[in-house]
């Protein structure tokens, strides 16, 4: 018989079998580990917990939760800030029906336990299970999203081939490798400062809100030594100017991209072409399979680039459910929405009342994207 046990954020011992189930655990993700769980608590906005089934004494389920204190109503969501992956991780082998019908319903009551108005859960874009997920937490809102994925097993081979590039992005990449740029893979405090600079300057430039600093802090002192995450970095051959870098998360076979920045002074030398070729080959050699680059606008050029390397499509959701008033959250604006729950999913953009769209409840991607930035 299955019974479901919350882990406070505070009780470190408690997520030690966690981390280990989470290691064993074939689909789960470094968003679901209590390495990432520790660096959100390291930013101080948001209140983690873990969902923890267990059947006869053996630990089969896991869910992370985090509740966050928004000024329209609180929150509760499987995870948060960039590249939010992950809801239920489910050991092979178990009553999968009845470990997620216990994680699903114990996360909607422990939403309502703490005053939360929503309930968000994401779905697995790698092992699908959306079906279920609908079934037991019976969600009032459907947000259909699309990740881009590379198969790094498929469609890079062992010496190096991107099988399925564009002729335009084997140009710029054969112009990145012969600039002599330099890979800089240390992973100090003085790099992640260094870079966070490049990161700050280049979303002003293209009119987007900077990550939060203490997330990279966070990575260094949390993910870094747990094997979670990594930094890569790319400086000039002469000067030793860094130009370009990211933070790549890691865990079972999957690599995320979270949000690589470079030197628009420096696009000429296709620094970031560098950044992510390393990045991926660097996955390969260690046996992860798929390169994660996270959703981006749809149809737009940051879009068309990942594909150019060779990446598809792969569909997911965010399901929600309603557990309290949102009147409020219906009201606002997507840039009130922005502002007032940076780094949190709430809801999908068109669903709100300002919208002209229909309230279905379930929203296309295309429409959440084209109600964000109307």
């Amino acid at each position: 018989m299955t019974a479901v046990t919350i882990v406070p954020a505070e009780d470190l011992s408690g997520t030690d079998d966690i981390r280990d189930f989470l290691d064993a655990c074939p689909g789960s993700f470094a968003q679901q580990t209590p390495a990432w769980r520790d660096v959100i608590n390291g930013i101080g906005e948001d209140t983690p917990a873990f969902l923890a089934c267990h059947d006869r004494g053996a630990l089969v389920g896991v869910l992370p939760a985090y509740h966050f204190e928004g000024p329209f109503g609180a929150i509760l969501v499987s995870c948060c800030q960039a590249g939010p992956l992950g809801g239920v991780a489910c050991l092979p082998g178990a009553e999968t029906e009845l470990v997620y019908q216990a994680l699903l319903e114990a996360f909607v009551e422990l939403g309502r336990q703490r005053g939360c108005r929503l309930a968000t859960v994401i779905c697995n874009p790698f092992q699908p299970d959306q079906t279920i997920c609908r079934r037991y937490l019976e969600p009032d809102y459907v947000l259909e999203n699309v990740t881009q994925v590379l198969d790094l097993q498929e469609d890079l081979t062992e010496s190096g081939e991107l099988s399925k590039a564009t002729p335009a992005l084997r140009r710029n990449l054969r112009k990145a490798l012969a600039e002599d740029l330099q890979i800089d893979d240390e992973q100090s405090r003085e790099n992640v400062e260094e870079w966070y600079v490049l990161h700050a300057r280049r979303h002003r430039e293209i009119g987007a809100t900077p990550l939060p600093k203490q997330l990279f802090a966070g990575a260094l002192d949390h993910l870094v030594p747990r094997e979670k995450g990594r930094f890569f970095f790319v400086r000039l051959p002469d000067s030793g100017l860094m130009v370009a870098g990211g933070l790549y998360l890691f865990h079972d076979k999957v690599i995320d991209s979270l949000m690589p920045s470079f030197s628009k002074k420096y696009a000429d030398l296709r620094s970031n072409h560098l950044l992510i070729y390393h990045s991926m080959k660097w996955a390969r050699s260690r046996g992860l399979r798929y390169y994660n680059w996270q959703p981006s606008p749809p149809d737009g050029g940051v879009y068309r680039f990942k594909h150019s390397w060779g990446s598809r499509d792969i569909p997911y959701e965010y399901l929600t459910r309603v557990i309290g008033n949102i009147d409020r959250i219906l009201s606002a604006t997507p840039a009130e929405l922005n502002e007032a729950y940076r780094w949190h999913y709430v809801l999908p953009f068109d669903q709100l009342k300002n919208q002209h769209a229909p309230q279905t409840g379930v929203s296309l991607r295309k429409n959440a994207w084209e109600a964000q930035s109307s």
